[in-house]
């Protein structure tokens, strides 16, 4: 009798220690933020090849505000008669707007480095639009480039599905206004960009594609002067 207590007191034990090494175990694996999970395959190199990509865009590390919106929210709003007449000029004039989506993240902490749009902001009434990213207005003088989370994907390029699920957001748009000689090139990009996709890059590994872009004529530093 005593030796089958000895032995069931120490079948508790072991399961009790065998239960708190699981819990260790799932509290360390919790305490790896999704941030480092996805840093983990990205090259070390993933915010230069950020800013190259946005480059592209015409986009100026010291200069330039990124906008951040919701997706499936996005300019989702009435333009009043002002606005209208403005995009009509604008089209007219260069050929198209200047504004265009540059890419996409679902990793939620970007909101943590966004500015929240004034109360005058005009893009306030669009109940997507989040805030933007603005080196001048970022406490630690940090670029965008520097502070979109590094789960950032080019526009129409395939985000990991395993990434989706992790973050599990509705996701948000990355956007800006290009440079005005740049508004009639700005949707060839895109469109090259959408013949890439259909290769199914592994965005996660490195951004070759950007070579393929520059092969194509497109130079990363010719629309960032001021």
């Amino acid at each position: 009798m005593v030796d089958h207590q000895d032995n069931n007191n120490y079948n508790s034990i072991r399961h009790r220690k065998r239960n708190m090494q699981q819990r260790v175990l799932q509290s360390s694996i919790s305490n790896i933020s999704k941030q480092q999970i996805v840093s983990l395959p990205v090259p070390s190199n993933r915010r230069n090849e950020i800013e190259q990509f946005l480059k592209l865009f015409g986009y100026n590390s010291e200069k330039t505000i990124l906008q951040v919106h919701l997706i499936g929210f996005f300019r989702k709003k009435n333009l009043n008669q002002r606005e209208i007449e403005q995009k009509s000029k604008s089209v007219k004039r260069y050929g198209g707007t200047s504004f265009v989506v540059v890419g996409r993240t679902y990793d939620p902490t970007i909101i943590e480095n966004v500015i929240k749009p004034k109360s005058k902001d005009p893009f306030e009434s669009s109940p997507g639009y989040i805030g933007y990213l603005w080196k001048k207005k970022n406490r630690e003088n940090k670029s965008p480039h520097e502070l979109i989370p590094l789960d950032f994907i080019p526009v129409h390029l395939p985000y990991p599905d395993d990434w989706k699920k992790m973050f599990a957001t509705k996701g948000f748009l990355i956007a800006m206004h290009v440079p005005t000689p740049f508004v009639k090139d700005k949707n060839k990009i895109t469109r090259a960009l959408y013949r890439i996709a259909k290769n199914g890059p592994d965005i996660r590994k490195e951004w070759n594609f950007l070579n393929d872009l520059k092969n194509l004529g497109y130079n990363t530093h010719t629309y960032t002067k001021n």
